[in-house]
């Protein structure tokens, strides 16, 4: 199942403050059922691709809505397929 870490950063604000930002994009990822892990620097999603997929643009749609002029957005795809491998399952095997 794959594991996508995104990061979007609303750029041409009238604020440094991306809270609002933040706001917003948790309830497209909380409408879109997918299991999630908030961080202070990104949001890791867990589900199909295509569906992870669609709610970052909808994300971007948002960011957009709220007035951002410009939207820098980092992911990192985990798609792993030999096995079922969760969040975390993945943390329970990094911590030991």
């Amino acid at each position: 199942m794959p594991i996508v870490d995104v990061s979007v950063v609303p750029v041409g604000t009238e604020s440094t403050s991306v809270s609002k930002y933040v706001r917003e994009a948790l309830g497209v990822i909380k409408k879109s059922g997918l299991k999630f892990q908030l961080s202070s620097m990104g949001t890791a999603l867990e589900g199909d691709l295509a569906t992870i997929f669609k709610t970052i643009q909808e994300i971007h749609e948002v960011c957009f809505a709220k007035n951002a002029k410009r939207l820098l957005t980092t992911i990192k795809i985990d798609d792993r397929r030999d096995k079922k491998q969760t969040m975390e399952d993945k943390i329970k095997a990094a911590l030991g």
